[in-house]
């Protein structure tokens, strides 16, 4: 399994391209998850460049790009700036409000360096847990982060345009010092 990554942070230069990797990587693992109307509604309410510059910019949000052999295989958001669901009790934490690969770098191991990565970020940022949200029927998904410690805690709900899914929300408590 190659693993030779470089995890690094965006760079506004990078809104563009990073918006483009971010709608690309939504179609593979979503696309099918509603209407093309409101899939391409939520890809133009969520992944603008605009908007990537913006999340940049954000102090409380950490987008990093990991690379492989010098092309851009996903990108990932830590966000401290939102509101947990009740079901996160173990304060303070961080979203992990984002996390694709290009599936032409999956099974490289690339992910569970990325996942390491940013557990290590919000552990140096002063969080005691990571949550996040996953669509119920993305049962590869789930297992994945259950795989890297991450417990269900309960439910909460997603909007593709008008088209709401239902998510687990998961959780894991970060090593405390």
């Amino acid at each position: 399994m190659k693993t030779n990554a470089v995890i690094r942070p965006a760079r506004l230069a990078d809104a563009a391209d990073l918006s483009a990797l971010m709608r690309r990587t939504f179609i593979a693992a979503n696309g099918h998850c509603s209407s093309p109307e409101n899939v391409a509604g939520f890809l133009d309410a969520a992944y603008t460049p605009e908007l990537q510059a913006r999340e940049i910019r954000d102090p409380d949000t950490l987008t990093v790009i990991v690379e492989q052999d010098g092309q851009w295989a996903g990108f990932a958001q830590l966000r401290w700036g939102t509101t947990p669901p009740p079901v996160v009790s173990l304060l303070p934490t961080v979203e992990l409000g984002r996390i694709y690969l290009d599936s032409a770098f999956h099974g490289r191991g690339l992910a569970a360096q990325l996942v390491s990565n940013l557990l290590a970020a919000a552990s140096l940022r002063g969080s005691r847990s990571v949550w996040l949200n996953v669509w119920q029927e993305a049962a590869q998904a789930i297992r994945f982060y259950q795989k890297h410690g991450f417990e269900i805690m309960g439910s909460s709900l997603f909007r593709v345009g008008d088209d709401v899914k239902d998510d687990w929300v998961m959780m894991q408590a970060l090593p405390t010092a």
